[in-house]
């Protein structure tokens, strides 16, 4: 009977034994690896490369001057070092998943084509480029189609014209410097990410009235004409150093602009939509820091200076609260007889010259009043007493106006409530921002792909980007092996355990 049931046990040992087997052999048959070709010494041009390459390959490219090329499957394709490897031509990518590291791309006037770099294929990553092209930069999808899903990182980017443009969604610009010598250095596309970058044009960035959820934060922004025209929805600005003719336009609903500092010749914010919230930031603008051409927008928290601080011009329902407005050569606040419904309060009205307000239509409000709230602003030229000592002057302040209308605030403010001390911290946030973006060596590292590592040192001011990489492709297949082996195993071990127990 002990020998019956023995031989039931290494029947079913022997079972498991062939089951074992067979599934090493089923797994035996080649499982498909990464290469890595290397041009010139494989293939002479990056594009015979190319063709000859699997999906998922590696090109690595040495230095030289090689001709435009067209990648069309999924490849890494990362050059020695971005000073010595030079395309001389333009690139096209039409595949998905493309990683391209450490090239520059040069495309002069002498060229057939107006874009150095085109993007059609989704997912692409551009890891320490450089572009340097007499017209265009990179166009990323177009009119008949959408590209989702660009990432752009530790690059630079010059053109005569546009840096970036096109019909795209997703994209994400990082550490990167994107500069316009006669045009727009951004334009266009849904869900735009801009973060640590600086980015120089005649006009910075500029978003279509379709354009929804930029992020644009912790750059560094200049624009000749314009810093931000911002069409379009929902976008967030914060954080950045912006200068220019005008800093930021606000066309669009629902923007969020905060904790940026913002220097501009003409106009720091001018507004002429609805819904936005601009607040916590430091403005200076030689004719006027915000001109307010919008309903139903937030202004708060601000220190405003130069020719005005607010110029309100056809503005309904708009909340002025809580700045700090500092010396302005014209007027502090300013609202034309095409104003009404403002509410104004809270504000620190310091020394402005000229005239601290002034109100032409007698329809806006200058203090905040409620069953809890009794709050006016605080100026500067108001000399009236606070006898009773509840922060309210005895007398009320009268607001400027050519209208003969007596136009007060009610409950003027006997000290400021908001002050110089209230810009240090969005002064802190820039002087961080622009060291952030300027810091002449930037040193990352970044799993480019799967099967390909790359550890990189990309120093911004000279473009020099030195790339060492390892191939790790055959470890999927070890792994696979070592799983099989694993569960022969354990196979073996169940069925030794059996037919221990079975002799007990």
């Amino acid at each position: 009977m002990i020998l019956l049931n023995l031989s039931k046990n290494m029947s079913i040992l022997a079972l498991l034994l062939l089951l074992s087997a067979l599934t090493l052999m089923l797994n035996e048959a080649p499982i498909a690896s990464a290469s890595t070709i290397v041009v010139p010494n494989d293939y002479s041009t990056p594009q015979d490369a190319i063709n000859r390459a699997s999906p998922g390959d590696t090109i690595m490219i040495r230095a030289g001057s090689y001709g435009g090329f067209t990648v069309s499957k999924s490849l890494v394709i990362v050059g020695e070092s971005n000073q010595s490897v030079v395309i001389n031509g333009s690139v096209e990518i039409v595949a998905n998943d493309v990683r391209i590291g450490s090239i520059k791309i040069k495309l002069s006037d002498a060229s057939a084509s107006s874009v150095a770099l085109r993007i059609r294929g989704n997912n692409t990553v551009l890891v320490g480029i450089i572009i340097d092209s007499y017209k265009n930069g990179v166009q990323i999808g177009d009119v008949d189609h959408t590209v989702a899903g660009a990432t752009i990182e530790y690059s630079r980017i010059v053109a005569g014209d546009l840096c970036i443009f096109g019909s795209y969604r997703n994209l994400d610009v990082f550490y990167s410097e994107i500069s316009s010598k006669n045009g727009t250095a951004i334009v266009g596309g849904n869900a735009l990410d801009l973060e640590f970058n600086s980015i120089n044009g005649d006009t910075a960035v500029s978003s279509s009235l379709f354009s929804e959820g930029y992020v644009i934060k912790n750059n560094s922004i200049t624009g000749k004409s314009t810093g931000l025209y911002l069409d379009g929805s929902y976008h967030t600005v914060s954080g950045n150093s912006i200068t220019g003719g005008t800093g930021i336009v606000l066309k669009g609903k629902g923007i969020n602009v905060y904790n940026n500092i913002i220097r501009a010749s003409g106009t720091g914010v001018l507004i002429v939509s609805q819904n936005n919230l601009v607040i916590g930031n430091w403005i200076s603008a030689s004719e006027r820091a915000i001109d307010l051409n919008g309903n139903s927008n937030v202004i708060s928290n601000n220190t405003l200076s130069g020719g005005r601080g607010v110029h309100a011009n056809g503005a309904y329902g708009n909340v002025i609260a809580f700045n700090f407005i500092n010396m302005t050569g014209s007027v502090g606040v300013y609202l034309s007889s095409y104003t009404s419904d403002n509410l104004v309060y809270g504000n620190t009205f310091w020394y402005c010259y000229n005239y601290e307000a002034a109100d032409e239509s007698g329809k806006n409000q200058w203090y905040l009043e409620n069953q809890t709230h009794r709050l006016g602003n605080y100026w500067s030229y108001n000399k009236a007493s606070d006898s009773n000592g509840d922060g309210i002057t005895d007398q009320p302040y009268r607001i400027s106006t050519t209208t003969g209308l007596d136009i007060l605030d009610k409950y003027p403010l006997a000290n400021p409530i908001v002050g110089l001390s209230q810009s240090t911290s969005t002064t802190t946030i820039s002087t961080t921002t622009k060291t952030q973006t300027t810091t002449s060596t930037q040193t990352a590292t970044r799993t480019i792909t799967n099967t390909q590592t790359t550890s990189q040192n990309f120093t911004m001011s000279t473009g020099s980007y030195t790339n060492t990489s390892t191939n790790v492709g055959g470890e999927g297949i070890g792994a696979n092996y070592a799983a099989i082996l694993g569960a022969a195993v354990a196979l073996i071990m169940v069925a030794i355990v059996m037919v221990m127990l079975r002799r007990r």
